[in-house]
């Protein structure tokens, strides 16, 4: 890779964890963008003490601020704990309960999904040199941010021109080569 460019693939514990509770409460998927369901699949279940109806109420507002926090929080250690995820549960007390009961299989979820994560490939640098032909000159310098999510179907879904929140393994598809170039393109 050169030093012009650079594609951090990463995952954050913080959408992981919304997702599960997403899935472990069935809500809507009513938001943007669509996400596909966790794998390995997570059971429905409504917890002692969680208020699913008012969480309903909470929960695109808070996907939504979630988002936000993760597009504009720039360079960070992934694995650092985000427990808070302070100022967007702010005023969402039953988001907050949510949070607090699904924390802990949440993480067993997300160390079982990891544990099946591929190695990546080369398909980013494999798009970039492909463009540096086309464009007859090496990329100009750019930061593409993917964050990865263990979903069950494909997706790719950007949230800034240099931030995309895609599936585990899309990026190294075949498939994923037509939208890495349409991301790609405008930073190269």
């Amino acid at each position: 890779m050169k030093d012009s460019w650079r594609v951090d693939r990463r995952d954050e514990g913080s959408i992981d964890l919304a997702l599960y509770v997403r899935d472990a409460l069935a809500l809507s998927d009513d938001v943007q963008p669509v996400v596909p369901n966790l794998t390995p699949s997570v059971a429905v279940t409504v917890p002692a003490g969680v208020d699913r109806n008012t969480v309903v109420e909470e929960w695109p507002g808070w996907w939504a601020d979630l988002l936000q926090w993760c597009r504009d929080q720039g360079e960070h250690d992934p694995s650092e704990p985000v427990d808070d995820i302070a100022p967007a549960l702010d005023g969402r007390p039953a988001l907050r309960v949510a949070l607090e009961v699904f924390k802990e299989p949440a993480a067993r979820h997300r160390t079982a999904a990891n544990r099946a994560r591929a190695r990546p490939t080369s398909n980013v640098t494999r798009v970039v040199k492909e463009l540096e032909q086309e464009l007859g000159r090496e990329a100009k310098p750019f930061h593409l941010v993917i964050t990865e999510v263990s979903v069950n179907e494909p997706m790719w879904a950007p949230l800034t021109p240099t931030h995309v929140l895609a599936s585990v393994g899309f990026t190294d598809t075949e498939a994923a080569r037509p939208v890495l170039r349409k991301t790609l393109l405008p930073l190269a």
